[in-house]
């Protein structure tokens, strides 16, 4: 694998839209960056409501209910989208990132070809 692919991929892998950047896609990479941070952000937020939630209805100090049947007890869809979406975004960032290094990759050789 040559390096104008492989540091695209790496950076991809650790933090989606950094691939794009790295192959000067920067405006694809500033997207995919801040979505990521959008996502980010939406997840700790609802994280915290948990948390928040489960320390205001007294689980803390009653003891018929327990922290864990508390937080088994929830309904976490919104968490699941939101982690599906940033598994899109990822894998989209990692394989637009391969394509991009690739591309790179041909010109880089004066080659046309980058099947």
């Amino acid at each position: 694998m040559k390096k104008a692919m492989l540091a695209p991929i790496c950076s991809a892998l650790v933090i989606p839209g950094l691939g794009q950047v790295i192959n000067e896609h920067i405006k694809k990479g500033v997207i995919l960056l801040a979505a990521v941070f959008v996502l980010i952000v939406a997840f700790t937020y609802e994280t915290y409501q948990i948390v928040r939630s489960i320390i205001r209805s007294g689980v803390l100090t009653n003891d018929t209910t327990t922290i864990t049947e508390k937080i088994l007890s929830g309904d976490y869809r919104w968490m699941a989208s939101l982690l599906a979406v940033f598994t899109l975004l990822w894998l989209y960032s990692v394989i637009d990132a391969f394509i991009g290094g690739r591309k790179a990759d041909a010109l880089e050789k004066g080659d046309g070809d980058i099947t």
